[in-house]
């Protein structure tokens, strides 16, 4: 049987430790963070789970679908 798609709110907020040499988003669903994405100044994407797991991304977005995808895997 198949499930029904859902419907989730996903949420992108800049963290404090946001500068300009420093871009650093938390991707929150229902207002729990289920990871963050982190890029240094011309560097790689570093992405981390909620489950301390860490890979890296060629880009920002990228990144945030990896989050996701893992979300919807294991966590929903």
């Amino acid at each position: 049987m198949a499930n029904r798609n859902k419907n989730i709110e996903v949420e992108i907020k800049e963290t404090t430790n946001q500068s300009d040499a420093l871009t650093e988003l938390e991707v929150l669903v229902k207002n729990k963070v289920i990871g963050t994405v982190r890029q240094p100044l011309d560097e790689q994407v570093a992405v981390s789970y909620k489950s301390e797991k860490e890979m890296t991304a060629k880009t920002i977005d990228e990144g945030i679908q990896m989050i996701i995808a893992e979300y919807n895997l294991h966590d929903q």
